[in-house]
């Protein structure tokens, strides 16, 4: 890398901030918000900031043995429109990012897998939050149960092709951050050109078939 500008000589961007006050602010099933007054070991000066306390998170792209992508469509209150995912979820307390991803596929789609690969992980707004997402692809994914749904869960499960599900992000369609961000780990992941390829000879000789 090439530095082009700096705050101040000597500024280390890793020098941690000291804390002046903290309170908290809410808390949800989902984050802690914490109000925080923080003290520049740059300038000497204070400065307001707030902070999402929140469990890490898990997302999931799980493939059927006919190489298509599992996917939820849900509605997100958020952005109030639906939304077409992998499958993700909350880390309870004290579970491992794996485990969790299990449980999530399991309750989600009612698949399991037996073939379990870590993609790493991301900060999802390391300005505001202060958790994880970890990916994981799951491979040869199979039905095995009823949806287990939270009770404001509601959502239907798609498996889709491949090719069709490229067509779905080039359009915008699928537009989720953590899905989009999931995709480049897969697409990076040391196992990718192999899974591709069989992906691609699956969907090729489907072609044939018809």
């Amino acid at each position: 890398m090439r530095l082009l500008a700096t705050h101040s000589p000597g500024f280390d961007p890793a020098r941690p901030w000291r804390d002046e006050t903290a309170s908290l602010r809410g808390e949800t099933r989902l984050f802690r918000q914490m109000s925080l007054r923080r003290h520049s070991p740059h300038t000497d000066r204070r400065h307001d900031f707030t902070r999402l306390e929140c469990p890490d998170w898990v997302h999931v792209l799980a493939f059927t043995p006919q190489g298509e992508l599992l996917a939820v469509e849900q509605f997100r209150h958020g952005i109030d429109a639906s939304t077409l995912e992998g499958i993700g979820g909350v880390c309870d307390e004290g579970e491992a990012p794996l485990e969790a991803a299990r449980r999530e596929l399991l309750e989600e789609t009612g698949h399991a897998s037996d073939q379990w690969h870590s993609l790493g992980w991301c900060t999802p707004n390391p300005a505001v939050q202060d958790n994880r997402c970890h990916f994981f692809v799951a491979l040869e994914c199979r039905p095995v149960a009823e949806l287990k749904l939270d009770p404001s869960e509601e959502l239907q499960v798609w498996a889709v092709p491949w090719a069709q599900w490229q067509e779905l992000v080039d359009k915008g369609e699928v537009h989720h951050a953590l899905v989009l961000a999931a995709l480049l780990r897969l697409q990076a992941w040391s196992g990718w050109d192999k899974l591709k390829e069989a992906i691609m000879d699956r969907h090729a000789g489907d072609d044939d078939g018809r």
